[in-house]
């Protein structure tokens, strides 16, 4: 493989890479009783799905103590995020304007292009931290949703309980505001972090954003709700495509919640990765950023692209984060025991100069 075909492969996802580290994904599958339920449902392959995902809705709204009127769903949460936008800022909506933290999760910012809405980053600090006042203060009169990924990606950082409820204490009450749970799974309890529905705050346009793609590990069938007031989810629903959630998915997403035990397996072992992957790094020397999703963000202090292209040579595949405006970063999954190692072992050589700087 050439170094250029190389480093495109590890973008993700990369055909031929031994080792897959590069798009957030969990290495250790669905559930077997989620399998099954995909074969069941697949015999059904003539028939169009739910449209409306009724018993899928229903059966969310139980896991997060709400009704089925207060949850909608999508082709992962990144469909329903872009139809949020849509929604709110779409249409020729006058002087609408996103916001969200620097280095925040990509599609928040082409949502609001898509949308044709102004996208407004308020500053992080040097170690990525993130200040709640910093957000609230550049809330204006054009400001319609504010969207926060916690913990945030690509970067990890988080924000505390604390800060949480600052944040929906502080945002007026006519402004929507998203808190993007992706990777909550991952840092239930740890360093402060508490999910919104834990912390049990109150705003009249709070939403939760959550997905599959990740501890549930269904990445591949695009499954993502969205939680909130029924006057925010009522209209977004009826703005949805039509049979927008595929029957093989439903059902994938119906077995996964009724697996809870599975899901701890998982989250278990991304621990136990992610902090064998933190240990092995800080003995080769090379600082990164110990977040709470199931990746760490490789500080290189040179430019990324040659870095990936030597770990695909190696047949690991990391995520370069140019679109972020972090050039000199990578962002890698935590993989399986095995995928770690090698990873680790591939270190040795690769970042070989960047913990020589060190």
């Amino acid at each position: 493989m050439s170094r250029s075909v190389a480093s495109a492969a590890a973008v993700g996802p990369p055909p031929g890479m031994r080792v897959r580290l590069s798009s957030n994904e969990s290495p250790f599958g669905p559930s077997p009783a989620v399998v099954e339920a995909m074969q069941r449902a697949v015999l059904e392959a003539h028939r169009y799905s739910d449209d409306q995902s009724a018993e899928l809705r229903s059966a969310l709204a139980e896991h997060e103590g709400v009704t089925p009127g207060q949850v909608t769903v999508g082709n992962g949460s990144a469909n329903v995020l872009m139809d949020l936008v849509a929604q709110l800022c779409g249409g020729g909506a006058d002087d609408c304007s996103v916001l969200a933290f620097e280095r925040a999760f990509i599609v928040y910012r082409l949502g609001a292009s898509a949308a044709g809405a102004r996208y407004v980053e308020a500053p992080v600090g040097s170690a990525y931290d993130r200040d709640p006042e910093a957000l609230l203060d550049r809330i204006d009169a054009s400001t319609r949703l504010v969207l926060i990924d916690n913990p945030a990606n690509p970067t990890g950082d988080h924000l505390t309980g604390h800060q949480v409820r600052r944040l929906v204490e502080g945002v007026p009450e006519h402004v929507t505001l998203v808190f993007d749970e992706a990777y909550h799974h991952f840092a239930a309890g740890q360093r402060g972090y508490t999910s919104v529905a834990d912390l049990g705050v109150d705003h009249p346009r709070l939403a939760v954003l959550r997905t599959f793609s990740k501890a549930h590990a269904l990445a591949g069938l695009r499954v993502g709700y969205l939680s909130g007031p029924t006057e925010l989810i009522g209209p977004l629903d009826a703005r949805r495509a039509r049979f927008n959630v595929n029957a093989v998915a439903q059902a994938a997403a119906l077995a996964s919640l009724a697996d809870p035990a599975h899901i701890d397996r998982t989250v278990q072992g991304t621990l136990e990765g992610r902090s064998r992957m933190a240990d092995g790094l800080r003995e080769l020397g090379v600082p990164f950023v110990d977040g709470l999703g199931n990746f760490l963000l490789v500080e290189l202090g040179e430019p990324a692209p040659p870095i990936v292209e030597a770990f695909a040579e190696h047949g690991v595949g990391v995520r370069p984060l140019a679109p972020y405006g972090l050039t000199e970063q990578i962002r890698v999954s935590i993989g399986t025991p095995g995928e770690v190692a090698a990873f680790l072992t591939a270190s040795k050589d690769v970042l070989a100069g960047v913990a020589a700087r060190g």
